[in-house]
């Protein structure tokens, strides 16, 4: 696979991908080379292959089923409806008077499970901020719990999280002129972990809302994630879209 330099490898190993999907090379209905041929062919790494695989699956191209593989299921990507928004804080926002309140920071290495979830590479150093999200008043009630990652050269907002208002993105954004150039939203079913189930007050295992937001730079790189969970009945979230009067696409209503 040729380097392009100006984009990172997953990004051009998608793209190569989609050409060939595209030429009938991989016709619709067959199963992709998988990830060690993958691999071998392209000369990245398996989690290369693996972030280049979730852009074919976000453009509608594949599904990935395990047991058989990943399969072509469309030769042109999907034409989704685009929300115009602001700023990232108008997607997912939360109740007014809500606010974040620190538990723990910690630096940490990341496994390959969590590696796919930031975006990164396995075995590399990341500042992770552990908070919960309650609603206003020092007895609030708790609606979610909140884990922050950051490169470990940011870490120096992350005693701030919570306190001095704002988004850590704004945070980064002014400390260190770090600029948001997108921002992927994933949300997911899940469930609870002890240690979240404990701060929120229900069962672990209890099934939660899981809202995952990466935030990239002008050079595609993810310098924050954030990973917000909620059991399903302290978080609903409703929203109004309105055609735009060109008709390709949707706004807040």
């Amino acid at each position: 696979m040729a380097v392009n330099r100006s984009k990172p490898r997953y990004r051009v190993l998608s793209e190569a991908l989609q050409r060939d999907i595209r030429r009938g090379r991989h016709p619709v209905g067959s199963v992709l080379p998988g990830e060690l041929e993958l691999v071998a062919r392209h000369q990245v790494s398996r989690h290369t292959v693996r972030e280049a695989l979730r852009c074919l699956t976000e453009l509608g191209l594949v599904t990935r089923n395990r047991g058989i593989g990943t399969v072509v299921c469309a030769r042109e990507p999907v034409t989704t409806h685009v929300q115009h928004l602001g700023s990232p804080a108008e997607w997912m926002r939360y109740p007014r008077g809500s606010r974040l309140e620190l538990r723990a920071v910690a630096e940490r290495t990341v496994d390959a499970e969590l590696a796919l979830s930031l975006g990164c590479e396995p075995e590399t150093s990341w500042c992770h901020v552990s908070a919960v999200r309650r609603l206003s008043g020092r007895r609030g009630r708790i609606i979610g719990w909140s884990d922050i990652y950051l490169p470990v050269e940011y870490s120096a907002v992350a005693m701030n999280v919570g306190k001095a208002g704002g988004f850590v993105y704004e945070a980064i954004e002014k400390r260190f002129g770090t600029r948001v150039a997108s921002v992927e939203v994933e949300i997911r079913a899940d469930i609870l972990e002890p240690e979240p189930a404990a701060a929120i007050g229900v069962a672990p295992g209890t099934p939660s809302l899981a809202v995952v937001r990466r935030y990239r730079d002008a050079r595609d790189r993810v310098f924050l994630v954030t990973i917000a969970e909620h059991p399903a009945e302290r978080f609903t979230y409703a929203f109004r879209l309105q055609r735009s009067e060109d008709g390709r696409a949707w706004i807040p209503g």
